[in-house]
């Protein structure tokens, strides 16, 4: 098992509104299988010595985009890929990565993906934007829970 733990500078709701290349609001559709970050999506070496820090996991992650808050896609669906999950006997979990459950309404600032190690694999896809706190997930009351805290979804929709 890999895991990992780094500190992450913590950012403001403003910062993630300016600094997004999309924000929505969507509902988790389905969690793919976890792949490598290898062409053919397989364990890169047999001996986890041989393992350079770039050898990592992914799963990607389906949402429905119910909404779009800031440059539209012309996709029902989106993908974003999270840096944990399972391949065979592998396993590779990271407390700052944002997790997710299928039928989950969530409200996302994301990136692009421009790291040269996932790029061009599978199909188009983003990141959450700070990893676990570009991620909020919607209450029925109209409230955002997050890493920061609680927060209404009308206030961060009008941070936008």
């Amino acid at each position: 098992m890999r895991g990992s733990n780094p500190e992450i500078e913590a950012l403001s709701y403003e910062y993630l509104s300016e600094n997004s290349d999309v924000i929505l609001i969507g509902t988790v559709k389905e969690i793919l299988p976890g792949k490598w970050n290898t062409v053919d999506g397989k364990r890169p070496h047999d001996s986890i010595d041989d393992f350079e820090w770039y050898d990592m996991i992914y799963t990607d992650i389906v949402i429905t985009a119910d909404e779009y808050l800031k440059n539209p896609l012309p996709e029902d669906e989106v993908i974003v890929r999270v840096f944990t999950g399972t391949v065979g006997n592998d396993v590779s979990t990271a407390d700052y990565e944002a997790s997710f459950q299928k039928g989950e309404k969530v409200f996302l600032y994301l990136i692009e993906d421009e790291w040269e190690y996932t790029r061009n694999l599978g199909p188009d896809h983003y990141f959450t934007l700070g990893s676990i706190q570009g991620k909020l997930t919607l209450t029925d009351d109209g409230n955002a829970m997050g890493v920061h805290g609680n927060i209404s979804q009308n206030e961060l929709v009008e941070m936008i």
